[in-house]
């Protein structure tokens, strides 16, 4: 099939516009779905009540580890829905799900990747559906980059990891040492994986157990000690000193006799201030208190970014209501999802 459209621009300029083949095939205008019919129903994550409505007629569903949503043009995906969303309010909703809004952590990324897989995998193996609903998709990804990138920039959740790596702020040159392989451990090492880092805990599976995860992430280039010996060569070389271990402990004690050398960089994860009062003289110290003070600071700034972004949301789904026209340019990753 082929489509000619004759533009004309003022009194002297024509633009002729052909369309054809599978191009034309992948729009069929007529054909998709509009925003006025659209539909959201909310569901506990992977619930049966979702599940039943798994073959209804123009319907997508979207699984998180917090929710599963459908969309449809069918009212019958309502059923047994804990909230239920049409038209304008649905690509609100919409929109806020993509953006990380809905999320436990605000403003967190995960989902958009999740929904940019959904439609890829609908193009690979139901071409006709993504058809229907790529009027949609195709909003959806032009608003939420839009408003992630005016609002929500960098705004990720907040982890040891995150935390700690953001106060050491450590550079290339830096040597890591983490004593303990523990929880706390396998939050903050991915994030000091790219420096000359190294792990010490006295328990060999402990240890292994750690390495087993940081090698899946693909972080290869750690090394792990166990010996006492070990240790204490690490500690002499070591930049940064992060304890993931609690107060009083073995690892404690070896790093009080370093202290002497004032240039390092101690972490204490194990406790708050009044927790690691031996280290008090220590003019580079810091611990837990010292984490949350950021953490909090950081809650404040996010929460005024969130609530600007939720605005945004709301704002730019009435513009679209209106249809207005919006103009976003999309990377090179967006197009592979279309064609």
């Amino acid at each position: 099939m082929i489509l000619t459209l004759n533009l004309k621009i003022g009194k002297h300029f024509d633009i002729a516009v052909t369309i054809e083949g599978s191009a034309w095939d992948m729009i069929k205008l007529k054909d998709m779905i509009k925003l006025e019919q659209l539909i959201i129903a909310e569901f506990e994550s992977h619930s049966q009540a979702c599940a039943s409505h798994l073959n209804l007629e123009n319907t997508v569903q979207i699984h998180t580890c917090q929710r599963s949503i459908i969309l449809s043009t069918n009212a019958l995906a309502l059923l047994g829905a804990r909230r239920q969303f049409s038209g304008l309010e649905a690509y609100e909703f919409l929109l806020r799900f993509a953006c990380g809004l809905e999320s436990e952590i605000k403003g967190e990324t995960d989902v958009f990747g999740q929904v940019k897989s959904v439609f890829k995998k609908m193009n690979q193996e139901t071409p006709h559906l993504a058809a229907e609903w790529n009027h949609v998709f195709l909003k959806i990804f032009e608003d939420t980059k839009d408003i992630r990138a005016q609002y929500l920039q960098g705004i990720g959740g907040n982890t040891y990891g995150t935390l700690s790596r953001r106060l050491l702020n450590p550079t290339a040159d830096d040597q890591v040492l983490i004593l303990g392989a523990g929880q706390i451990s396998k939050s903050v090492a991915p994030y000091f994986a790219e420096f000359n880092l190294k792990i010490w805990n006295r328990s060999p599976e402990r240890l292994a157990e750690l390495k087993a995860e940081l090698t899946k992430k693909g972080h290869t280039q750690v090394e792990y000690l166990t010996l006492d010996s070990e240790l204490k060569s690490a500690m002499e070389t070591a930049t940064i000193i992060i304890l993931a271990t609690p107060p009083g402990s073995a690892a404690e004690a070896s790093t009080l006799e370093v202290c002497k050398d004032s240039s390092k960089k101690i972490l204490h994860l194990g406790g708050q201030t009044q927790d690691t009062y031996a280290f008090i003289d220590h003019p580079h110290f810091s611990s837990l208190t010292d984490l949350f003070l950021i953490e909090k600071e950081q809650s404040e700034l996010r929460s005024k970014q969130v609530q600007q972004a939720i605005v945004a949301c709301h704002t730019r789904s009435l513009l679209r209501s209106l249809s207005k026209s919006i103009h976003i340019a999309h990377g090179w990753e967006d197009l592979a999802l279309f064609y």
